[in-house]
């Protein structure tokens, strides 16, 4: 029975900085309402909620928020020259440069010989051009032996085990581990390193992931001597899909991210 002004005043209090989980929110209470018309539950048997746009939805987000989240590659650049660890340092330059998969598949199936120059071979059979310090760190987690464990004024040393991964596992990790297992292990190394940092209350892997998306537009655009705008609504926009491993609906991601783009 809420209006469209209740909704969008409710949506505002969650605080929230995704537009594709409130979109989601939304489509679930629509669906609701719908079933609640067909009982005859509602009061003006009008369903509310499909009379909210994206765009009004977007207004219905937390903007510093948002803005925390999306951050420039000197700044990821920055963070990962803080890590004590070059596979740590692989994974999180790695996400801003297009890197991901599922259950972070392209990190957990990375094997020395995927490694061309510049250019790395992925598990889905994506070939793409990182910058010459991710392939640093590359090298720098084939060769690393031990993993140094911080945690308050303690720092340990653990040693890894080579099984033929740029990514090295500690000798207890079991080898018939599942891909989502597989996968947690990366999503745990990554809070850790956010929280090394001391950005794990706001950052996330999506995060990074988007912001190198948006740092790449920008590139781009400036290559090709044309707007962010015209580069998101053109064909060229595929190049960041295939970077990134990823499908962009072009009028959802704008409406997400102009102000970091123009």
């Amino acid at each position: 029975d809420f209006t469209v002004y209740e909704i969008i005043e409710d949506y505002k209090t969650l605080n929230m900085s995704s537009l594709e989980t409130l979109a989601v929110l939304n489509s679930h209470f629509s669906l609701y309402v719908s079933w609640c018309l067909q009982q005859s539950l509602v009061t003006d048997n009008q369903n509310h909620y499909e009379e909210i746009s994206l765009e009004q939805m977007k207004g219905c987000l937390n903007k510093v928020l948002i803005d925390k989240k999306i951050v420039s590659r000197e700044q990821v650049v920055e963070w990962t020259m803080q890590l004590p660890n070059p596979k740590d340092q692989v994974v999180m330059l790695g996400l801003f440069e297009g890197m991901k998969g599922k259950d972070f598949a392209d990190f957990v199936n990375l094997r020395p010989e995927d490694v061309h120059g510049n250019k790395l071979v992925l598990v889905d059979g994506r070939e793409i051009i990182v910058s010459d310090l991710l392939i640093k760190y590359i090298e720098e987690s084939i060769a690393e032996k031990v993993y140094y464990s911080s945690s308050g004024s303690q720092t340990k040393t653990m040693p890894l085990a080579d099984r033929g991964y740029v990514i090295k596992n500690y000798p207890n990790t079991k080898e018939g581990t599942s891909a989502f297992a597989k996968g947690r292990i990366i999503y745990n190394s990554i809070a850790r390193s956010l929280k090394y940092v001391g950005v794990l209350d706001y950052m996330t892997a999506n995060s990074i992931c988007e912001s190198g998306k948006i740092w790449m537009i920008k590139i781009r655009a400036k290559d090709l001597g044309i707007s962010a705008k015209d580069y998101v609504y053109s064909d060229y926009i595929r190049e960041v899909e295939h970077q990134f491993g990823c499908k962009i609906v072009k009028s959802v991601f704008w409406l997400k991210y102009e102000d970091h783009l123009v």
